[in-house]
């Protein structure tokens, strides 16, 4: 981390000093008391699970220099404890303080599908030039973005970060934290909208992201996606467009070629082509690919370079991972899901050539939408000429009607409630050399589904 002295971290966060004196200087942050240690800034979160306050006095036991807490707190150590309104803010807060004296390019990335396959295309081509950071796993929130730029050493030369929302309001106060010089929009689907009512409404809420982008930087878009290209000419940075279907795009991907674990394209467009090699199943990934070059391009990293960046990609885990389980391939892609990336999944299923079978779980957040896009994805199931289908819970159930009005036999279709109730039917119905793709909301813990395929064929 980039040192902040406690003096400094009082003032920037706006506290009152419970308890000690504003000395010393932090060098980590941390919000899990088991991972303080010596000049550790001790972040109390009262969460669902527990409450960081009831840990404080842990924390300064393992090391922790200094503590930042929103109620009182009893401790015997003379050590600073610096109150405030809110932790989380607080950190938040600190995070901008450490995100300016990092000075560095870097990448705020938003979207409703393909963020995580983006950031880390993304960090994947910066790294080429760049001793980049990234979030790790799923830290895209208020309190994962400060802990991913507190990860930020002086030997970090750009970074790269992810930022998710649930309403309004989140993105603006997390691409103040980061500051972005390019910001990347993957595109405006149909995730949230039980909370925003709209996909107008989704655009406006990611589009906060602009706000905090630097006036003198760049905007990338998915110039497929027609929300985003209709408040184009509202962005006031440079704005550049990708495009697999859309010709006019700045940059555009050609002879796609789609195979069981990869595909490959062309990328052209600004005076730059060259070929595009990813390791991946699934067309939908070109567009991820497109906004991560793009990004390479605008801040001077070599075409070869891009290229050979993306030859070496790998997908962040539960995204389309392909595991072999004896003499079965399971396509684990449970992380979470969105009907775009549902119909993405059933794509590179359908790819395939043994028997297709897919596990389906509820996509969550769908609000009013959820009927009818549960029953469109059985459609999909049916187009994409899968085998067999498995629905587990309420809202798939509705995937399953789909399938079966849209011609799919019912002697090839199954419905459970709970992930329990599945096992008998894999245990029956999986045959050898089966293809299974597990996709649901992660809410759905489908990666149980994972584990009993892998321990038990």
């Amino acid at each position: 981390m980039i040192p902040v002295s406690v003096s400094e971290i009082l003032q920037v966060v706006g506290g009152r000093l419970l308890h000690g004196t504003p000395a010393g200087t932090v060098t980590s942050v941390v919000t899990d008391s088991r991972k303080a240690a010596e000049n550790t800034l001790f972040v109390a979160i009262s969460g669902e699970n527990a409450d960081g306050h009831a840990f404080v006095e842990k924390a300064f036991a393992q090391g922790a220099v200094c503590a930042l807490v929103e109620r009182e707190v009893e401790i015997s150590l003379n050590h600073p404890v610096i109150f405030v309104e809110n932790t989380v803010r607080a950190m938040g807060a600190l995070a901008q303080l450490v995100m300016k004296r990092l000075c560095v390019p870097t990448v705020g990335i938003t979207g409703s599908v393909g963020k995580t396959t983006t950031r880390d295309m993304t960090h994947a081509v910066l790294s080429a030039k760049f001793n980049t950071l990234k979030n790790k796993n799923n830290f895209n929130n208020e309190i994962g973005v400060p802990l991913t730029v507190f990860e930020a050493d002086e030997t970090i030369t750009a970074a790269v970060i992810e930022m998710g929302m649930d309403n309004f309001g989140e993105i603006d106060r997390l691409s103040a934290i980061v500051q972005p010089n390019a910001a990347i929009v993957t595109n405006i689907g149909m995730s949230h909208i039980e909370r925003l009512g709209s996909q107008e409404n989704i655009y406006r809420a990611k589009s906060e992201l602009f706000a905090n982008t630097k006036k003198d930087g760049v905007v990338i878009l998915n110039g497929d996606d027609k929300i985003l290209m209709a408040h184009k000419d509202e962005i006031s940075q440079k704005v550049i467009t990708v495009g697999v279907k859309n010709p006019t795009a700045d940059f555009t991907a050609s002879d796609i070629k789609a195979e069981e674990d990869s595909v490959t394209f062309r990328f052209s467009g600004l005076g730059h082509e060259f070929k595009v090699e990813l390791p991946v199943p699934g067309e939908h990934n070109v567009s991820d690919a497109l906004l991560a070059c793009a990004a390479g391009i605008y801040f001077g990293v070599p075409d070869a370079k891009i290229a050979e960046a993306l030859q070496k990609f790998t997908l962040t885990g539960m995204r389309m991972d392909i595991i072999r389980c004896g003499s079965i391939t399971v396509i684990n892609d449970c992380y979470n899901a969105a009907p775009a990336s549902v119909s993405a999944a059933l794509s590179v299923l359908s790819k395939r050539r043994d028997r297709k079978v897919a596990v389906l779980g509820d996509i969550a957040a769908l609000g009013a939408y959820s009927y009818n896009a549960h029953r469109e994805l059985g459609a999909e199931v049916t187009k994409n000429g899968i085998d067999l289908l498995i629905t587990v819970g309420e809202n798939a159930r509705f995937i399953a009607e789909g399938a079966f009005e849209n011609g799919m036999d019912s002697m090839n279709i199954i419905s459970v409630d709970t992930v329990e109730e599945i096992y008998p039917y894999l245990s029956s119905s999986i045959k050898e050399n089966d293809v299974v793709l597990v996709k649901a909301s992660r809410v759905m813990g489908l990666e149980r589904v994972t584990e009993f395929l892998k321990n038990n064929f």
